[in-house]
């Protein structure tokens, strides 16, 4: 099943422990050695590559995009499916409602940005220790949490007063996972 990843979107997303700090190279590098490794893997990015910046995967079987100045990594993901084919065979990676909902209209298949990055954190932490080194190079020491919580009222944000639980924002969105029984993950 090819994979369309809106790239900023699922590197912006709230994430596991296991990959804070995720960039694109370890992006790249993770997405190649998961189950979805043999199919057609394409991360859509907006923009244009930075001078000295990211612009090509360092893997061979992830491709990586660019939206141009003229649209967005949205517009081109949605242009992407509506030129396809054969859309119910693809998979977008996005958050973005808007996103998933034309991708649906179309008949591909869609997950979350959290739940790919859930389902991807639980794939690797899966496999043996050679292959965790494999998936990528992510940051394995943690800040300890005086030091969060002082950064945070550095920044005006007091954590005691604004603690968050799953399911207090009534705005989000239901988990996914019920809808790709089956699917998804691909393991």
């Amino acid at each position: 099943m090819p994979l369309l990843i809106d790239c900023y979107n699922v590197l912006h997303a709230e994430k596991p422990e296991l990959l804070a700090g995720l960039d694109e190279i370890s992006l790249c590098k993770a997405l190649a050695t998961g189950p979805w490794r043999s199919d057609r893997i394409v991360l859509v990015c907006d923009g244009k590559p930075k001078p000295l910046g990211f612009s090509n995967s360092p893997v061979d079987n992830v491709e990586v995009i660019y939206s141009g100045p003229l649209l967005s990594a949205d517009e081109l993901i949605i242009q992407m499916v509506n030129r396809d084919t054969a859309p119910r065979r693809l998979m977008v990676i996005s958050s973005d409602r808007q996103i998933r909902t034309l991708v649906r209209r179309r008949g591909a298949k869609s997950i979350s940005s959290e739940l790919f990055l859930k389902s991807l954190a639980n794939y690797i932490t899966g496999k043996n220790e050679q292959n965790k080194v494999n998936a990528g190079k992510f940051h394995d020491q943690q800040i300890p949490s005086d030091q969060v919580d002082q950064w945070l009222r550095d920044f005006g944000y007091d954590p005691s007063e604004h603690s968050r639980q799953k399911g207090d924002d009534p705005a989000s969105e239901k988990d996914d996972s019920e809808d790709l029984e089956g699917i998804w993950p691909p393991w």
